[in-house]
């Protein structure tokens, strides 16, 4: 009996140790790092603010919290949380720091980003210079990005060189006017989508539009204005006409949002390459 008693109090002495290990530091901040990799980045979440709670001086905690908020898509969490773990956003770290600029980016909070640059004691010039011009690219407005850019010497910054080149052929891009794109389709149906480099929808707004027009007028002559059928391909006509106005608007918006999105993603491809 007093054996069993024995093995009985040993399993249970070996649990409660075997608890306690598993719940440790070290294999507690391994498992969150295992979730962080494998993707599952709200669980991760919880297990670094467990981990920010047991050491909260540790700055790399909070820098990988932060992370695992932005991966998880909770940007307005992980703004609010960086508040929290430093009061004083003047004093945050720099690894904190770019990684709650990257938040405040992917947020287009570009008010709030500008000033948390300016006031942040630890990032180093060059990096404000960078993160500065990556908001004036997201917002399409390379000349002043490239302006801020020129501030900037090569040899200041990694990214420098590569920005400056990004950010000077952006600029010499051309872009189609949706207002000239609208004018022209207005005047002769189709031609607005094929400035927006658009042939196949000018193509088909022509022929729908030229033929609903061709039908009108053909009914028109062949029964007067009381023609039936003259009003009925009449009708269709002006909806496919003021469709293909308003068509040729839209494309001349998304050349150019295609042809930004790809300087886009090179510096997004740059950025993330660096930080």
């Amino acid at each position: 009996m007093k054996r069993l008693l024995l093995l009985f109090w040993l399993s249970l002495r070996f649990i409660h140790i075997s608890a306690q290990d598993l719940y440790n530091y070290d294999n507690s901040k391994k498992f969150a790092e295992y979730l962080s990799k494998s993707g599952q980045y709200e669980l991760a979440t919880r297990e670094f603010e467990r981990l920010t709670f047991m050491q909260p001086q540790n700055d790399s905690l909070k820098t990988s919290l932060l992370t695992m908020y932005r991966r998880s898509g909770k940007l307005d969490d992980a703004v609010a949380r960086g508040r929290q773990l430093y009061p004083d956003l003047s004093l945050m770290p720099a690894p904190s720091a770019i990684e709650y600029s990257r938040i405040l980016l992917l947020r287009n909070d570009f008010k709030t980003a500008g000033n948390f640059w300016a006031i942040n004691k630890r990032l180093s010039q060059p990096d404000k210079l960078i993160l500065q011009a990556t908001a004036e690219i997201l917002k399409d407005d390379y000349k002043e990005a490239n302006e801020i850019l020129a501030t900037l010497k090569d040899n200041d910054h990694q990214l420098a060189y590569d920005y400056k080149t990004l950010a000077a052929q952006a600029v010499k891009v051309k872009t189609k006017s949706p207002a000239l794109a609208g004018i022209m389709s207005a005047v002769v149906p189709g031609t607005g989508r094929f400035y927006a480099k658009d042939w196949k929808d000018g193509i088909v707004s022509m022929f729908f539009v030229g033929t609903m027009a061709f039908q009108s007028i053909r009914g028109f002559n062949k029964s007067g204005v009381n023609s039936t059928r003259g009003w009925i391909y009449g009708t269709v006509g002006l909806g496919f006409y003021l469709g293909n106005i308003h068509g040729s608007v839209v494309s001349a918006k998304n050349y150019n949002k295609k042809s930004r999105q790809t300087f886009r993603n090179r510096i997004d491809n740059l950025f993330n390459s660096y930080f």
